[in-house]
């Protein structure tokens, strides 16, 4: 289908709340926070590299071991060449990264410093053709990286008038400094703490004061001590212009489970009320590591004794909504175990992660389908159904709870190889072209389960920002599964997005609709029927406190 045919098909949908939920985005007022800009600039231009700052310089190249050349080697010899070139490229590859990360930080700096001249600015906002929402801005935004997103501060101030209003300005400021495995009074308790002994000294001198660089998100984390520090000096009446965000309990999950009523995955991702957080990874961290202990073998002995943690697991248990595969689940494991052994932990693992990584990634694969049933229920249901579309050479679609007609365009293609020349030199170029009236079976498979979930999260964040804005939320830093706002409208809008996620599923069965509608589209009633539900109560949702937070 033509991306014209596409609009047209659009167009005769009801989009009001799609639109509402643009123009509210868009009607939200930024400014450039000024002493985080100086330090970060500062920082950058004198070559430090911290908080995920990249590197000024490249790194260096290993030198050539040998005096002679390559085809004089002895077998030996080349197997050093060998070893040697493969350092060579990988840091190539590592300094072209790098590279394009310096064009991020300079360009981004660059926007910053350009609209630090003016008291406001605003964002385009648009939707991709899941519906999800963004910032039409290529560098400087509230969806980029750390050191970016702490550039930026509403325009429109609110006061701080009592403790009420100042407890999510302290939550958000322990969550950024990584302090979010505990109840809300201890962040609460410990972000208050922190501003008293160590905001202040901070804001003085952040470049030999650096305990803010700890944080997970360290320049964020700058700009809550200057905010914080700002409350304590001025006292209540000060105006807060920080964006503070409650976050998701792995909303991807929380999702699936909410769509099979699924119980043991809702207790997993906080969809049920409990006195303090449940964390999925940490529960799929425990899984694999009672899965191990039964494995009477050296290389399970050495995973136990350098220990199954939960970063071990979480990107892992992330990528599960989004067809996460297990060569991934492999990758994050390796990488996860480097990022430790580069800390200091002692590796018994010897240079080659591959076969503890592979060893892992079998038991953690196994302990998230113990953890998360139903997920694996909707993924496949899923994937049954595109294999329907797939049979009758038609693209999957489906209506989202906000009459949004996604459409996955995942055509068979064409890959063509021209030469041409540029500056007396032949030049190869390939390009991919559609192959029109086509339907790509593996792309339609993988895509089916990301591209729903993410319809979804969508559809309830619009759903959220409509409802909040007639509780009086006017400004909102919104990405994907964070959701912001001014401090002192935070308790407003994290009753709103309880309220509309328990709404649009209590309203609509998700897999019946899209059993409805692919009948309608395709013209047959060979759709499977969608799996059974479980006995989860969505009300229960209105009473979790870490639901998002």
């Amino acid at each position: 289908m033509s991306i014209k045919t596409h609009l047209k098909r659009l167009r005769q949908q009801d989009l009001t709340e799609e639109y509402q939920c643009l123009n509210t985005l868009q009607r939200t007022e930024w400014r450039i926070n000024k002493k985080v800009l100086e330090v970060t600039r500062n920082l950058w231009d004198n070559g430090h590299q911290v908080g995920k700052l990249p590197s000024r310089e490249d790194l260096p190249l290993p030198p050539y071991p040998f005096d002679k050349e390559p085809n004089e080697l002895t077998e030996e010899e080349r197997e050093l060449f060998r070893t040697w070139s493969g350092k060579r490229n990988q840091i190539y590859s590592l300094n072209n990264r790098s590279m394009s990360k310096r064009v991020q930080v300079e360009r981004t700096l660059k926007i910053a410093e350009q609209y630090s001249k003016y008291d406001r600015f605003y964002y385009v906002w648009q939707n991709d053709f899941r519906s999800r929402k963004y910032a039409s801005s290529t560098f400087l935004s509230t969806q980029s990286a750390d050191w970016s997103k702490a550039l930026l501060e509403f325009s429109y101030p609110m006061p701080i008038t009592n403790w009420d209003e100042a407890r999510w300005l302290c939550i958000h400021g322990a969550n950024l400094f990584g302090n979010d495995k505990v109840s809300l009074d201890e962040r609460e308790a410990w972000a208050w703490e922190f501003a008293e002994k160590e905001a202040s000294r901070i804001v003085d001198n952040p470049y030999d004061n650096r305990l803010w660089l700890e944080a997970d998100k360290p320049f964020q984390f700058l700009s809550w001590c200057y905010e914080m520090s700002g409350l304590l000096r001025e006292g209540w009446g000060f105006e807060t212009r920080l964006p503070c965000a409650a976050d998701g309990s792995c909303n991807g999950l929380q999702h699936l489970s909410a769509i099979l009523l699924d119980e043991r995955g809702g207790k997993a991702t906080n969809l049920i009320a409990g006195d303090l957080p449940q964390d999925i990874y940490t529960q799929v961290a425990e899984e694999t590591t009672r899965k191990i202990k039964q494995d009477d073998t050296e290389l399970a002995r050495k995973c136990l004794e350098f220990g199954i943690d939960r970063k071990i697991c979480k990107r892992s248990v992330m990528i599960v909504p989004y067809s996460g595969t297990r060569h991934a689940c492999r990758e994050y494991i390796a990488e996860a175990i480097e990022e430790r052994i580069e800390k200091g932990q002692a590796n018994p693992f010897g240079d080659d992660l591959f076969e503890v990584s592979h060893y892992l990634s079998i038991h953690v694969w196994d302990a998230i389908a113990d953890v998360i049933v139903s997920a694996r229920k909707v993924m496949n249901y899923l994937k049954d159904v595109s294999a329907v579309y797939a049979e009758h050479n038609t693209q999957m679609e489906w209506i989202t709870p906000t009459g949004w007609l996604v459409l996955q365009n995942y055509s068979e293609t064409d890959s063509k190889r021209i030469k041409t020349h540029i500056n007396g030199n032949t030049v190869s170029l390939s390009f991919v072209k559609d192959r029109e009236n086509t339907v790509n079976r593996k792309r339609t498979n993988l895509g089916s389960s990301p591209n729903f979930i993410h319809s979804l999260d969508a559809a309830a964040m619009t759903k959220t920002i409509n409802k909040a804005v007639t509780r009086g939320v006017e400004d909102f830093a919104m990405v994907h599964d964070s959701y912001g706002t001014h401090s002192t409208h935070m308790p407003r809008l994290s009753s709103v997005l309880r309220e509309e996620f328990v709404n649009m599923y209590e309203q609509h069965d998700v897999l019946t609709e899209l059993r409805d509608h692919a009948t309608i589209v395709l013209g047959t009633q060979d759709i499977p029927e969608p799996p059974s539900k479980g006995n989860l109560d969505l009300r229960g949702i209105l009473k979790s406190q870490y639901f998002f937070a």
